[in-house]
Protein backbone atom coordinates (compact mmCIF):
# COMPACT_ATOMS: atom_id res chain seq x y z
CA UNK A 1 0.00 0.00 0.00
CA UNK A 2 1.18 3.56 -0.99
CA UNK A 3 1.62 5.42 2.12
CA UNK A 4 2.06 8.76 0.06
CA UNK A 5 -0.49 11.55 0.69
CA UNK A 6 -1.27 14.52 -1.73
CA UNK A 7 -1.92 17.29 0.59
CA UNK A 8 -4.77 19.51 -1.48
CA UNK A 9 -5.00 22.42 1.33
CA UNK A 10 -5.42 20.78 4.75
CA UNK A 11 -6.85 17.74 3.26
CA UNK A 12 -4.95 14.91 2.45
CA UNK A 13 -5.48 11.85 -0.20
CA UNK A 14 -3.78 9.12 -0.66
CA UNK A 15 -4.66 6.27 -4.06
CA UNK A 16 -4.22 2.81 -3.28
CA UNK A 17 -4.42 0.86 -6.42
CA UNK A 18 -6.11 -0.57 -8.00
CA UNK A 19 -8.70 1.85 -7.91
CA UNK A 20 -9.38 3.75 -4.00
CA UNK A 21 -8.98 7.27 -3.38
CA UNK A 22 -8.47 7.61 0.50
CA UNK A 23 -9.16 11.34 1.73
CA UNK A 24 -9.45 12.32 5.14
CA UNK A 25 -10.48 15.80 5.47
CA UNK A 26 -9.69 18.64 7.54
CA UNK A 27 -11.36 21.89 8.68
CA UNK A 28 -13.53 23.45 6.11
CA UNK A 29 -14.02 22.38 2.33
CA UNK A 30 -14.09 25.52 -0.22
CA UNK A 31 -14.83 25.67 -3.57
CA UNK A 32 -11.61 26.01 -4.92
CA UNK A 33 -10.47 22.69 -2.51
CA UNK A 34 -13.40 20.35 -3.81
CA UNK A 35 -12.66 21.49 -7.52
CA UNK A 36 -8.69 20.01 -6.32
CA UNK A 37 -10.13 17.04 -4.88
CA UNK A 38 -12.30 16.52 -8.24
CA UNK A 39 -8.77 16.84 -10.39
CA UNK A 40 -7.90 14.10 -8.05
CA UNK A 41 -10.64 12.08 -8.53
CA UNK A 42 -10.30 12.49 -12.47
CA UNK A 43 -6.87 11.97 -12.38
CA UNK A 44 -6.93 8.62 -10.68
CA UNK A 45 -9.83 7.36 -12.44
CA UNK A 46 -7.91 7.51 -15.91
CA UNK A 47 -7.87 3.95 -16.23
CA UNK A 48 -11.68 3.47 -15.04
CA UNK A 49 -13.97 4.21 -12.32
CA UNK A 50 -12.74 4.49 -8.47
CA UNK A 51 -14.17 4.32 -4.79
CA UNK A 52 -13.46 7.61 -2.88
CA UNK A 53 -13.48 6.59 0.36
CA UNK A 54 -13.28 9.69 2.73
CA UNK A 55 -12.85 10.10 6.56
CA UNK A 56 -14.97 13.12 7.92
CA UNK A 57 -13.62 12.69 11.46
CA UNK A 58 -11.92 15.97 10.41
CA UNK A 59 -14.45 17.99 8.78
CA UNK A 60 -15.65 21.00 9.88
CA UNK A 61 -17.94 22.71 6.94
CA UNK A 62 -18.39 22.61 3.47
CA UNK A 63 -19.18 25.87 1.57
CA UNK A 64 -21.80 26.41 -0.01
CA UNK A 65 -20.28 27.08 -3.47
CA UNK A 66 -18.28 23.71 -3.18
CA UNK A 67 -22.07 21.84 -3.06
CA UNK A 68 -22.69 24.25 -6.10
CA UNK A 69 -19.82 22.90 -8.11
CA UNK A 70 -21.76 19.74 -7.96
CA UNK A 71 -23.85 20.99 -10.77
CA UNK A 72 -21.33 22.50 -12.64
CA UNK A 73 -19.18 18.98 -12.56
CA UNK A 74 -20.30 15.64 -12.45
CA UNK A 75 -18.15 13.14 -11.00
CA UNK A 76 -20.13 10.09 -11.37
CA UNK A 77 -18.53 8.54 -14.67
CA UNK A 78 -15.16 8.44 -12.55
CA UNK A 79 -16.43 6.72 -9.05
CA UNK A 80 -17.67 3.18 -8.46
CA UNK A 81 -18.61 4.19 -5.27
CA UNK A 82 -18.59 6.48 -2.25
CA UNK A 83 -18.08 5.67 1.36
CA UNK A 84 -17.73 7.75 4.24
CA UNK A 85 -16.49 7.22 7.42
CA UNK A 86 -15.75 8.35 11.38
CA UNK A 87 -17.05 12.37 12.35
CA UNK A 88 -19.64 12.48 14.92
CA UNK A 89 -23.06 14.11 13.96
CA UNK A 90 -22.30 18.11 13.20
CA UNK A 91 -19.68 15.75 10.10
CA UNK A 92 -23.01 13.63 9.18
CA UNK A 93 -25.43 16.71 8.87
CA UNK A 94 -22.54 18.44 6.86
CA UNK A 95 -22.11 14.92 4.58
CA UNK A 96 -25.97 14.44 4.59
CA UNK A 97 -26.28 18.10 3.16
CA UNK A 98 -23.73 17.63 0.34
CA UNK A 99 -25.38 14.06 -0.67
CA UNK A 100 -28.66 15.83 -0.85
CA UNK A 101 -27.21 18.19 -3.33
CA UNK A 102 -25.14 15.45 -5.17
CA UNK A 103 -28.95 13.87 -5.60
CA UNK A 104 -30.34 17.23 -6.80
CA UNK A 105 -27.47 17.60 -9.27
CA UNK A 106 -27.45 14.34 -10.58
CA UNK A 107 -30.45 13.17 -11.89
CA UNK A 108 -29.93 10.57 -14.70
CA UNK A 109 -29.72 7.09 -14.79
CA UNK A 110 -26.17 6.22 -13.37
CA UNK A 111 -25.80 5.45 -9.71
CA UNK A 112 -23.00 5.77 -7.55
CA UNK A 113 -23.33 3.20 -4.35
CA UNK A 114 -22.74 5.11 -1.15
CA UNK A 115 -22.60 4.35 2.38
CA UNK A 116 -21.94 5.98 5.67
CA UNK A 117 -19.95 3.79 8.21
CA UNK A 118 -18.61 3.81 11.25
CA UNK A 119 -14.67 3.03 10.46
CA UNK A 120 -12.75 2.45 7.82
CA UNK A 121 -12.20 -1.33 8.39
CA UNK A 122 -16.11 -1.57 7.77
CA UNK A 123 -15.48 0.80 4.64
CA UNK A 124 -13.29 -1.48 2.97
CA UNK A 125 -15.48 -4.33 3.92
CA UNK A 126 -18.02 -2.79 2.09
CA UNK A 127 -15.47 -1.54 -1.34
CA UNK A 128 -14.45 -5.42 -1.58
CA UNK A 129 -18.63 -6.32 -1.10
CA UNK A 130 -18.96 -3.91 -3.82
CA UNK A 131 -15.93 -5.17 -5.92
CA UNK A 132 -17.29 -8.43 -6.52
CA UNK A 133 -20.97 -7.70 -6.51
CA UNK A 134 -20.16 -5.23 -9.89
CA UNK A 135 -16.66 -5.78 -11.38
CA UNK A 136 -15.01 -2.82 -12.77
CA UNK A 137 -15.92 -2.42 -16.71
CA UNK A 138 -12.63 0.14 -18.08
CA UNK A 139 -13.36 2.48 -20.00
CA UNK A 140 -16.21 4.18 -18.32
CA UNK A 141 -14.53 7.14 -16.93
CA UNK A 142 -13.91 9.60 -19.02
CA UNK A 143 -16.92 9.27 -20.85
CA UNK A 144 -19.24 12.35 -19.13
CA UNK A 145 -21.97 12.33 -16.81
CA UNK A 146 -24.15 9.26 -18.78
CA UNK A 147 -21.43 6.53 -18.48
CA UNK A 148 -22.39 3.62 -16.75
CA UNK A 149 -20.58 2.84 -13.31
CA UNK A 150 -19.93 -0.28 -12.02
Amino acid sequence: MDDTWERVGTHRHRFEAPDLLHTIAVGPISRDEFALALDVIERHAERGPIFWLVDLTHLDGIAPEARRLLSERDARAFLRGIVLIGGGFPQRVLATLALKAVRLFWRHETHVPFAFLADEREALAWIEAERRARPARRGDAGRGPGAAVG
